[in-house]
Protein backbone atom coordinates (compact mmCIF):
# COMPACT_ATOMS: atom_id res chain seq x y z
CA UNK A 1 0.00 0.00 0.00
CA UNK A 2 2.46 2.36 0.86
CA UNK A 3 4.08 2.48 -2.79
CA UNK A 4 0.72 3.15 -4.55
CA UNK A 5 0.65 6.35 -5.99
CA UNK A 6 -2.82 8.22 -4.78
CA UNK A 7 -5.03 10.82 -6.14
CA UNK A 8 -7.32 13.07 -3.41
CA UNK A 9 -10.53 13.39 -4.99
CA UNK A 10 -12.99 16.39 -3.31
CA UNK A 11 -15.45 12.27 -2.52
CA UNK A 12 -12.65 9.90 -1.89
CA UNK A 13 -9.11 8.42 -2.27
CA UNK A 14 -8.05 6.55 -5.25
CA UNK A 15 -5.05 4.64 -6.58
CA UNK A 16 -3.29 4.73 -10.30
CA UNK A 17 -5.03 1.79 -10.27
CA UNK A 18 -8.26 3.24 -9.75
CA UNK A 19 -8.76 0.87 -6.15
CA UNK A 20 -10.84 3.00 -4.10
CA UNK A 21 -9.20 3.98 -0.46
CA UNK A 22 -12.01 5.88 0.90
CA UNK A 23 -15.25 7.79 0.15
CA UNK A 24 -17.00 10.75 1.87
CA UNK A 25 -20.37 8.99 1.76
CA UNK A 26 -18.71 6.74 5.28
CA UNK A 27 -19.47 9.19 7.28
CA UNK A 28 -22.09 7.73 9.52
CA UNK A 29 -20.62 4.50 9.42
CA UNK A 30 -17.19 6.20 10.44
CA UNK A 31 -19.15 8.19 13.31
CA UNK A 32 -21.07 5.15 14.74
CA UNK A 33 -17.41 2.82 14.50
CA UNK A 34 -15.64 5.73 16.95
CA UNK A 35 -18.68 6.11 19.34
CA UNK A 36 -17.90 2.19 20.09
CA UNK A 37 -14.74 2.52 19.82
CA UNK A 38 -14.56 5.04 22.46
CA UNK A 39 -17.51 3.86 24.19
CA UNK A 40 -14.98 3.34 27.20
CA UNK A 41 -12.59 6.44 26.57
CA UNK A 42 -8.70 6.10 27.35
CA UNK A 43 -6.26 5.67 24.95
CA UNK A 44 -7.42 4.71 21.48
CA UNK A 45 -5.43 3.32 19.07
CA UNK A 46 -6.89 3.55 14.72
CA UNK A 47 -4.71 1.82 11.78
CA UNK A 48 -5.50 4.03 9.09
CA UNK A 49 -6.18 7.07 8.56
CA UNK A 50 -7.44 7.41 5.03
CA UNK A 51 -9.59 10.87 4.40
CA UNK A 52 -9.27 11.77 8.31
CA UNK A 53 -13.31 11.15 9.31
CA UNK A 54 -12.95 8.02 11.81
CA UNK A 55 -10.48 10.39 13.38
CA UNK A 56 -12.26 13.38 13.49
CA UNK A 57 -14.90 11.58 15.22
CA UNK A 58 -12.49 9.93 17.49
CA UNK A 59 -11.64 13.61 18.69
CA UNK A 60 -15.23 14.00 19.05
CA UNK A 61 -15.34 11.59 21.96
CA UNK A 62 -14.11 11.16 25.81
CA UNK A 63 -10.47 9.71 25.21
CA UNK A 64 -7.66 10.51 26.52
CA UNK A 65 -4.84 9.53 24.13
CA UNK A 66 -5.48 8.66 20.00
CA UNK A 67 -2.29 6.92 18.51
CA UNK A 68 -2.87 6.61 14.29
CA UNK A 69 -0.51 4.54 12.89
CA UNK A 70 -0.60 4.90 8.79
CA UNK A 71 1.43 3.31 6.15
CA UNK A 72 1.24 5.68 3.14
CA UNK A 73 3.49 8.48 3.43
CA UNK A 74 0.72 10.74 1.66
CA UNK A 75 -1.89 10.39 3.56
CA UNK A 76 0.96 9.89 7.08
CA UNK A 77 1.50 13.57 6.08
CA UNK A 78 -2.18 14.62 6.18
CA UNK A 79 -2.86 12.87 9.31
CA UNK A 80 0.30 15.35 10.84
CA UNK A 81 -0.94 18.21 9.36
CA UNK A 82 -4.30 17.57 10.70
CA UNK A 83 -3.04 16.65 13.87
CA UNK A 84 -0.99 19.57 14.93
CA UNK A 85 -3.46 20.56 17.12
CA UNK A 86 -4.84 17.83 19.02
CA UNK A 87 -2.28 17.21 21.79
CA UNK A 88 -3.66 13.91 22.60
CA UNK A 89 -2.70 12.48 18.93
CA UNK A 90 0.39 10.69 18.08
CA UNK A 91 1.08 9.69 14.33
CA UNK A 92 3.30 6.93 13.70
CA UNK A 93 3.87 6.46 9.74
CA UNK A 94 4.90 2.69 9.62
CA UNK A 95 3.08 -0.52 8.69
CA UNK A 96 1.34 -1.42 12.22
CA UNK A 97 3.34 -5.01 11.78
CA UNK A 98 6.37 -3.50 12.20
CA UNK A 99 5.65 -1.33 15.33
CA UNK A 100 4.05 -3.95 17.63
CA UNK A 101 6.33 -3.95 20.11
CA UNK A 102 6.12 -0.24 20.43
CA UNK A 103 2.67 0.05 21.15
CA UNK A 104 1.15 -0.01 24.61
CA UNK A 105 -2.44 -1.27 25.88
CA UNK A 106 -5.63 0.40 24.35
CA UNK A 107 -8.99 0.80 25.77
CA UNK A 108 -10.43 0.69 22.08
CA UNK A 109 -8.99 -0.39 18.74
CA UNK A 110 -10.26 0.61 15.22
CA UNK A 111 -8.91 -1.20 12.35
CA UNK A 112 -9.62 0.55 9.12
CA UNK A 113 -6.92 -0.24 6.39
CA UNK A 114 -8.41 -2.65 3.97
CA UNK A 115 -5.12 -3.29 1.41
CA UNK A 116 -3.27 -4.66 4.10
CA UNK A 117 -1.19 -7.03 3.51
CA UNK A 118 -1.32 -8.33 7.29
CA UNK A 119 -4.86 -7.33 8.13
CA UNK A 120 -5.31 -11.42 8.88
CA UNK A 121 -2.52 -11.20 11.20
CA UNK A 122 -4.35 -8.00 13.10
CA UNK A 123 -6.13 -9.95 15.19
CA UNK A 124 -4.05 -11.74 17.27
CA UNK A 125 -2.28 -8.30 18.27
CA UNK A 126 -5.57 -6.91 19.25
CA UNK A 127 -5.92 -9.96 21.84
CA UNK A 128 -2.53 -8.93 23.07
CA UNK A 129 -2.79 -5.36 23.32
CA UNK A 130 -6.97 -4.81 24.34
CA UNK A 131 -7.30 -3.84 27.90
CA UNK A 132 -9.82 -6.15 29.82
CA UNK A 133 -13.55 -4.72 28.53
CA UNK A 134 -11.78 -3.03 25.95
CA UNK A 135 -13.48 -2.80 22.72
CA UNK A 136 -12.18 -4.01 18.85
CA UNK A 137 -14.21 -2.61 15.72
CA UNK A 138 -13.16 -3.00 12.16
CA UNK A 139 -14.45 -1.54 9.00
CA UNK A 140 -16.57 -4.42 7.15
CA UNK A 141 -15.81 -3.50 3.98
CA UNK A 142 -16.87 -6.17 1.22
CA UNK A 143 -19.59 -7.37 3.06
CA UNK A 144 -22.02 -7.88 0.87
CA UNK A 145 -24.42 -9.50 3.27
CA UNK A 146 -21.08 -11.11 4.90
CA UNK A 147 -20.74 -10.43 8.59
CA UNK A 148 -17.09 -11.29 9.29
CA UNK A 149 -14.85 -11.32 6.13
CA UNK A 150 -12.10 -12.05 8.81
CA UNK A 151 -13.49 -15.37 10.34
CA UNK A 152 -13.20 -14.37 13.92
CA UNK A 153 -15.32 -16.40 15.65
CA UNK A 154 -15.14 -15.53 19.51
CA UNK A 155 -16.80 -12.80 21.46
CA UNK A 156 -18.17 -10.93 18.30
CA UNK A 157 -21.60 -9.20 18.02
CA UNK A 158 -22.89 -7.23 14.61
CA UNK A 159 -24.94 -3.87 15.31
CA UNK A 160 -27.05 -3.80 11.86
CA UNK A 161 -26.84 -0.77 10.08
CA UNK A 162 -29.03 1.05 7.67
CA UNK A 163 -27.70 2.26 4.76
CA UNK A 164 -27.88 3.53 1.03
CA UNK A 165 -24.32 3.80 -0.36
CA UNK A 166 -22.96 4.95 -4.05
CA UNK A 167 -22.10 2.67 -6.45
CA UNK A 168 -18.37 1.54 -5.27
CA UNK A 169 -16.43 -1.38 -5.35
CA UNK A 170 -16.38 -2.57 -1.65
CA UNK A 171 -19.33 -2.21 -0.59
CA UNK A 172 -22.90 -3.65 -2.18
CA UNK A 173 -25.51 -4.17 0.25
CA UNK A 174 -28.26 -2.03 1.87
CA UNK A 175 -27.24 -3.41 5.40
CA UNK A 176 -23.29 -2.77 6.93
CA UNK A 177 -22.95 -5.30 9.34
CA UNK A 178 -20.61 -3.46 12.32
CA UNK A 179 -18.72 -5.89 13.97
CA UNK A 180 -18.27 -4.90 17.85
CA UNK A 181 -15.54 -7.45 19.75
CA UNK A 182 -14.97 -7.20 23.93
CA UNK A 183 -11.66 -9.50 23.82
CA UNK A 184 -12.17 -10.25 27.63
Amino acid sequence: MKDKKLQFLEDRIITEKNETIMMDWEHPLMRRHAEITCQNGGDILEIGFGMGISAQYIQEQDIDSHTIIEIHPEIAKNAREWAKDKENVKIIESDWYDVTDDLKTYDGIFYDAELDFHKDEFYNLVKKILKDGGIYTFFNAHNMGMKNQYNIKENIIYESIDISPPENPYLNSNIYYLPIIKIR
